[in-house]
């Protein structure tokens, strides 16, 4: 009679047991799914080559003006490492509130500056030199002075979502006079904070 019993409790606590088991695997199987479900960090849209244009530009040897106009220009080369073209749309930084991106075109009196329209195109495998008295990015609305050795954050923009800081180190520079074409008269002619021609 006891073998009956002690058997009956034997089995009793191994399904017990068995059962414990069983609910713990299913919450820790929940936990992990819960923990799974988490949303991934935001990525930058692929281009036709697979890579967003954003992870195939190079951004080198990034300088500024320094100035305590207004204005400056920002210069440096544009790579673009793949195989299709990409097109830069767009250009922020926290030291001015409207940066455009700006390219030389003759006028009556010269070279005349004014913003390229539909943004810079690197073509792919190939580069863009941004230089003074060409095209480069410029701060039309500096938030304050920009100071020799000042390191200038700029956030390019690209044509299919994707963007990517660089920097740029603020310099000495003595420009030329230019002019600049375009719907605000606040700005249509340079001082020095925003001359670039060498």
């Amino acid at each position: 009679m006891r073998t009956k019993q002690t058997t009956r409790a034997v089995v009793a606590a191994s399904a017990a047991l068995a059962l414990g088991l069983g609910l713990a695997a299913c919450s820790e199987d929940t936990d992990a799914a819960t923990t799974n479900t988490a949303e991934p960090a935001a990525t930058s849209q692929p281009n036709d080559g697979g890579e967003s244009e954003a992870a195939v530009v190079v951004f080198q040897n990034g300088w500024a003006k320094a100035t305590d106009t207004d204005m400056s220009g920002a210069f440096g080369t544009l790579r673009n490492t793949g195989d299709v073209d990409v097109r830069i749309t767009g250009v922020t930084s926290p030291v001015s509130e409207v940066v455009e991106m700006h390219e030389m075109v003759p006028g009556g009196s010269g070279m005349l500056m004014q913003e390229k329209e539909g943004g810079f195109v690197l073509p792919a495998g190939g580069e863009l030199f941004l230089e003074p008295g060409k095209e480069h990015f410029m701060f039309m609305d500096l938030t304050e002075p920009i100071t020799t050795g000042q390191v200038i954050p700029l956030v390019l923009e690209f044509d299919d979502g994707s963007d990517q800081q660089v920097t740029v180190t603020a310099r000495d520079f003595k420009g030329g006079e230019e002019e600049y074409v375009g719907g605000d008269t606040s700005h249509d002619e340079h001082e020095e904070g925003a001359n670039h021609d060498g």
